[in-house]
């Protein structure tokens, strides 16, 4: 817990506060969950199918739901962990912290926000989006000490966290030309939400 709070005092203007540490580490925890929550269980379907009919694929959802929900969760948790509280060190704080804030701001700008503008509605997550920019922002004005100490690590986490979320519908428009056998009709830019995304078992 020592190593924890240096580090926590190291990067951020809040001390070795125990409490704080612990509360914004809880506060981050409970905003990954609930907009993971939304996306598995939001409006229409879950996110996977979505985004599979805008290409016109459909992923098993056993795979969708590992890799959209529980994998990308841990993921941001343990960017969390080692960003905030500098434990485990896999990779640099900075680092952590830059992806965090890079995956909040284009999480909710490229697979909500826009999608949405684009007329595909349905979008599960969409209404959780504004606790992700108000904690990009939070992070970027309370850890700048920690930004700014490694700002060369912090830029390439931004540019990772960003480009993940970027590459998501190109790559699923790639297995959808890889895999024949998962294609389906895909969904129509303001169109209705084709049957099988919600129909099929």
């Amino acid at each position: 817990m020592d190593e924890a709070l240096d580090h926590f005092s190291s990067i951020s203007g809040f001390g070795r506060s125990a409490p704080l540490l612990v509360l914004i580490l809880a506060a981050n925890f409970a905003i990954t969950a609930l907009h993971s929550f939304q996306e598995w269980k939001g409006a229409g379907a879950p996110l996977w199918r979505n985004f599979g009919a805008i290409v016109g694929v459909k992923i098993p959802d056993w795979l969708g739901f590992l890799g959209f929900t529980a994998a990308l969760t841990l993921t941001l948790w343990a960017l969390a962990l080692i960003g905030i509280a500098g434990w485990p060190r896999w990779i640099p704080p900075a680092f952590a912290l830059g992806a965090l804030i890079g995956a909040r701001l284009s999480d909710t700008l490229i697979s909500h926000v826009l999608l949405n503008a684009l007329g595909y509605r349905p979008n599960p997550g969409l209404s959780s989006t504004p606790l992700y920019v108000l904690e990009a922002l939070f992070l970027i004005v309370a850890f700048r000490a920690g930004l700014t100490a490694d700002w060369a690590s912090a830029k390439c986490g931004i540019l990772a966290g960003a480009g993940f979320f970027v590459a998501v519908l190109p790559l699923l428009w790639l297995v959808q030309l890889l895999i024949p056998g998962w294609r389906r009709q895909r969904w129509q830019r303001g169109g209705a939400m084709p049957a099988w995304v919600t129909d099929e078992p």
